[in-house]
């Protein structure tokens, strides 16, 4: 019986962990410009950018576009400055699967703070071929302090992993930002709970053992 009792009060610790843990990392969808009315096809080391002015400074933790590779390969994430002249930041996702469906593919998680008062470019480079979507004519979009950029669409190109800015055109591109846990690492608050739960419920689980 006190085994018993002690395999439910482990359980509940489990479940209960993961749940913090879940909440502690869990991504939030904080941009969403979509949905997308065209299809932009780039051969490898070519790759579409969309812009964001932002209002409020905020901290993403991963991208997504809504693409497809019909012959898979490795996707190159990219976070440039107003003017396209510095590449900030990039992050590469291997082995993307093969497909001829466009869906909405997400970057590795990553840490980037976006500073109130500045545009940023994101941008998209595959290694092999890609379909990425477009909306076309540009519509007004914004929501928490990110406002899309309705002048046209960045291209970039020269390689893979060294891309240059070579140009705008005249639509928007397919992007998603998110923010909360996406970065891997959970606020301190919400591991003092995790902790915090965890010593509570082994206490009740030894009370129960000791009968």
């Amino acid at each position: 019986m006190k085994c018993s009792l002690a395999m439910k009060s482990v359980g509940i610790v489990a479940v209960v962990a993961l749940c913090l843990m879940g909440n502690a990392l869990a991504d939030t969808l904080i941009f969403d410009l979509s949905p997308t009315n065209g299809v932009t096809s780039r051969n490898a080391d070519s790759g579409p950018g969309q812009g964001v002015i932002v209002g409020t400074t905020t901290t993403i933790t991963s991208m997504a576009f809504f693409l497809d590779m019909p012959n898979g390969g490795d996707l190159n994430f990219m976070i440039w400055d107003a003017t396209n002249s510095n590449l900030l930041f990039s992050t590469q996702l291997n082995n993307v699967t093969p497909s001829n469906n466009l869906d909405w593919v997400q970057s590795n998680p990553f840490s980037f703070t976006l500073q109130a008062g500045q545009e940023y470019w994101f941008g998209i480079m595959g290694d092999n071929s890609a379909n990425i979507g477009y909306i076309f004519p540009p519509v007004p979009y914004s929501d928490n302090g990110l406002t899309a950029d309705q002048s046209g669409n960045s291209n970039y190109d020269c390689s893979f992993n060294s891309p240059c800015f070579s140009g705008n055109g005249a639509a928007e591109i397919g992007l998603r930002l998110y923010s909360g846990g996406g970065g891997g690492v959970p606020e301190p608050a919400s591991l003092f709970l995790l902790g915090s739960g965890l010593l509570g419920l082994g206490g009740l689980a030894r009370k129960r053992t000791s009968k």
